[in-house]
């Protein structure tokens, strides 16, 4: 019996000790990706960062089993959808809780947006297809008058679940729907895969990002031109998004034909008539969830890219960018926090910059300080701002010799390219070698600065002189103060 117990003792030991490694790699986060076409009349992105024996595939069958569900419900093509039992009798008793909650969703951005965004102008759009079918202008007096009836409101009975409609309104829900279940299957996912670390939800382009993949600060993000729509169209932005939904809009890829005449799919709730082109010519919306994001990229198309811009600032939880006609991009007020830091290779970097910001925690209360880092000529000309940390200009002002040499002439720079504060840690900066224009240095001498100030804190500066087109360099200057170890490489 002794001689049992000790094998089965030794046994157990052994198990323990060569089960443990195996099932610790297995907790790793790994990459699942599927791509569906055909779903909700578009094509259906998923990934999902899970431990390695999550059933993957379950979790895939239930996001598209609730977006079938849901599409029973919000579908404007199908005849069996709720939505289209509505427009038919005029009235719903025993309406869906989901039906309910969208149409709450599109009162609440109805008002938000002064009107801009109206889940009622289904008639409308059944005006402008018409005249499409038929290459006839429609009339504007007509268009008018459902504009009008559009601003009825609808009457919601939340007891018995009953809906009616005014007189002369149809419902449209494509301009929130597709947020709201894109949102719901990420509330499904979460629920069907609870170890899951990082989640993206794409349904034809808008998407929800929650959680981050590995070894990340968030998903990377880029924007397609929306006056370029082409597969192969440049970014012209890249995003770093953590729990964020984002959508886009705008009239280069969608129009009406008729009469040898283009006219935007998106109409002017005021008027009936098809948004001109030139405003809102593309638009990008972020909030926290995609109906939001949906609503808010509709109610931006309607508007210039100057008031859009200004519109997403106005709102809490709310950012956005708008081209003008010629291209120009606009953003709200705080689109810079969510815009990736330009991520250069160790391959492509002219200069890589390893810096420290050092940890005051023992000290009692701690305040992030504010970094300033920029390279110039030997005379101090600023050619190239590389990173500013923080955004508040009265503190941005206590790194004096930033402020006097390229803060106070570019005011600019604090509300487009600073960056939050960091907590403590050591960070990399690549530099590809290019000035402010994007036209690369030419050889020569240049000087590096980097500084920082802390409320309540110190304040230090350090340069380093540099060559460019000359031999490998390489320098390391020791901890001081709110600065910790910093080493500069200079040459690929």
């Amino acid at each position: 019996m002794t001689f049992l117990l000790r094998l089965l003792s030794r046994l157990l030991f052994i198990a323990l000790a060569f089960g443990t490694a195996p099932a610790s790699a297995q907790s790793e986060p790994q990459e699942f990706t599927r791509h569906y076409d055909g779903v909700l009349g578009t094509s259906f992105d998923l990934t999902l960062f899970t431990p390695a024996n999550t059933d993957t595939e379950a979790a895939a069958a239930a996001a598209l089993t609730e977006i079938t569900r849901l599409d029973l419900v919000f579908s404007s093509y199908r005849d069996d959808s709720q939505l289209m039992q509505l427009n038919r009798e005029r009235s719903l008793s025993g309406a869906a809780p989901e039906l309910l909650e969208v149409l709450g969703l599109c009162s609440q951005w109805e008002q938000l947006s002064r009107g801009r965004f109206n889940c009622k102008l289904g008639r409308l759009l059944a005006a402008w297809d018409t005249a499409q079918q038929t290459q006839t202008l429609p009339d504007r007096a007509a268009l008018q008058a459902l504009a009008a009836s559009a601003a009825a409101r609808i009457e919601i009975n939340h007891s018995q679940r009953g809906v009616t409609l005014p007189d002369d309104v149809d419902l449209e829900l494509s301009g929130i729907a597709k947020g709201y279940i894109i949102d719901r299957v990420l509330a499904v996912l979460r629920s069907t895969v609870r170890k899951a670390t990082a989640i993206k939800v794409d349904i034809g382009g808008d998407a929800i990002y929650w959680g981050r993949p590995p070894l990340s600060t968030g998903w990377r993000v880029g924007i397609a031109d929306p006056l370029d729509p082409s597969d192969d169209g440049s970014a012209i932005a890249v995003l770093n998004l953590q729990g964020m939904a984002i959508a886009g809009s705008g009239h280069a890829s969608r129009y009406r034909e008729i009469g040898g005449q283009r006219f935007s799919h998106i109409l002017d709730p005021a008027t009936g008539w098809a948004v001109e082109q030139g405003k809102g010519s593309g638009v990008v919306a972020l909030a926290p969830t995609a109906a939001g994001a949906d609503a808010a990229a509709t109610a931006m198309s309607i508007q210039s890219a100057r008031e859009a811009a200004d519109w997403a600032s106005a709102l809490p939880e709310l950012d956005g960018l708008a081209l003008e006609a010629g291209g120009t991009p606009l953003v709200s007020y705080l689109w810079h926090n969510y815009v990736a830091e330009q991520e250069i290779s160790d391959a492509e970097a002219v200069l890589r910059l390893d810096y420290t910001l050092p940890s005051f925690m023992e000290r009692g209360s701690y305040n992030r300080p504010y970094l300033a880092i920029w390279i110039s000529d030997t005379g101090q000309k600023p050619l190239r701002h590389l990173l500013m940390l923080g955004e508040d200009e009265r503190w941005a002002r206590d790194n004096t010799r930033w402020w006097r040499r390229v803060g106070r002439d570019n005011p600019g720079l604090l509300r487009g390219l600073a960056r939050p504060t960091r907590a403590p840690g050591e960070y990399r900066l690549n530099w590809d070698g290019l000035d402010e224009t994007g036209n690369p240095l030419p050889p020569g001498t240049y000087l590096l600065h980097i500084e920082a100030a802390r409320q309540d804190g110190g304040h230090d500066y350090q340069s380093l002189r540099f060559a460019l087109g000359g031999p490998p360099q390489s320098e390391e200057i020791a901890e001081s103060g709110e600065l910790g170890r910093i080493r500069l490489q200079v040459g690929k």
